[in-house]
């Protein structure tokens, strides 16, 4: 009797699931040669078929259903060991890790990190906002969220999301400039931007190059004073789109600038790869990432 492949089993209540041998290879990741051959096998194992091929899909036989219901067991048993590993994990996981980013990201990630002090009681996070990039190697800090990839090739780095920017302004702004910025008339419109210093920021430089754009008349030397002054009436900014959608007295002037996106990269020193308590952060910081998709939009 040939060995039986228990990842095989999964697969069988995938194409259950799906019901043709082209959905559940496509939603393995496989191929639907290899999806078959792996169904073969696993009919040869177990010595009976398992499902009934048509041209229009699959039907599990009535000894395939109850295989079936049997991997569901398998299925809820594994999720039991993961949750067990977790809470393993989760005691383990202790100390402090530091983490380094800008302030468009310190702000996305300090709104977001309440949860994991739930799950991981016993690590303190420390979020360090520079416009300087803190040194990995040196570990002045043992993580790092950037826009833009690290060249040290002794860092462990990872894309995981865009941010994304607009053009906003306040409900009070938007009513009394309505018809200037349904036209495009800039120059009738007052602005809110960065100092001199951080004048070659990238939205900088983008509202520069607005047509007929003034200068802004209020300038602030970090993004969140940017936001406070933009929602409180003092004319059109460059945002981050993640605050603005946060915002309640926000109106989009241009939802979304694509010439400003930037990718956000996590970096990490290789040394840190096995520690529990960076390992904790740095799954926690990718898993908000995703569920936010297009940071911010």
């Amino acid at each position: 009797m040939k060995h039986l492949n228990w990842d095989d089993l999964r697969l069988l209540a995938l194409i259950a699931q799906e019901g043709t041998l082209r959905g559940a290879a496509k939603k393995a990741g496989l191929s639907p040669a290899t999806l078959s051959r792996r169904l073969d096998d696993l009919e040869e194992a177990v010595g009976h078929k398992l499902v009934e091929r048509f041209q229009g899909g699959c039907i599990p036989t009535a000894f395939g259903t109850d295989v079936i219901a049997l991997a569901g067991q398998m299925g809820e048993i594994a999720l039991d060991v993961e949750r067990t590993r977790d809470r393993q994990d989760a005691h383990a996981a202790s100390g402090l890790v530091r983490i380094n980013t800008d302030e468009w990201l310190s702000y996305f990630l300090t709104t977001r990190f309440a949860r994991f002090h739930d799950a991981y009681p016993n690590v303190e996070v420390e979020i360090i906002t520079s416009h300087r990039p803190y040194s990995l190697t040196r570990r002045e800090a043992d993580i790092a969220i950037r826009p833009y990839r690290p060249e040290q090739l002794d860092l462990v780095t990872r894309r995981i999301g865009t941010l994304s920017f607009g053009l906003y302004c306040s409900r009070d702004v938007a009513t009394r400039h309505a018809a200037a910025l349904a036209n495009r008339e800039w120059a009738s419109v007052p602005f809110v931007g960065f100092d001199e210093p951080r004048a070659e920021f990238q939205s900088d430089r983008w509202l520069r190059a607005l047509p007929g754009a003034p200068a802004p008349w209020m300038k602030c030397s970090y993004g969140l004073g940017i936001l406070d002054g933009v929602t409180h009436g003092a004319g059109l900014g460059v945002l981050a789109t993640f605050l603005a959608n946060d915002a309640q007295n926000l109106v989009a002037v241009m939802p979304h600038i694509p010439e400003l996106d930037q990718e956000i990269w996590l970096s990490m020193h290789g040394g840190l790869r096995t520690s529990a308590r960076v390992r904790a952060v740095v799954d926690f910081m990718e898993q908000v990432f995703s569920a936010y998709g297009e940071t911010g939009r």
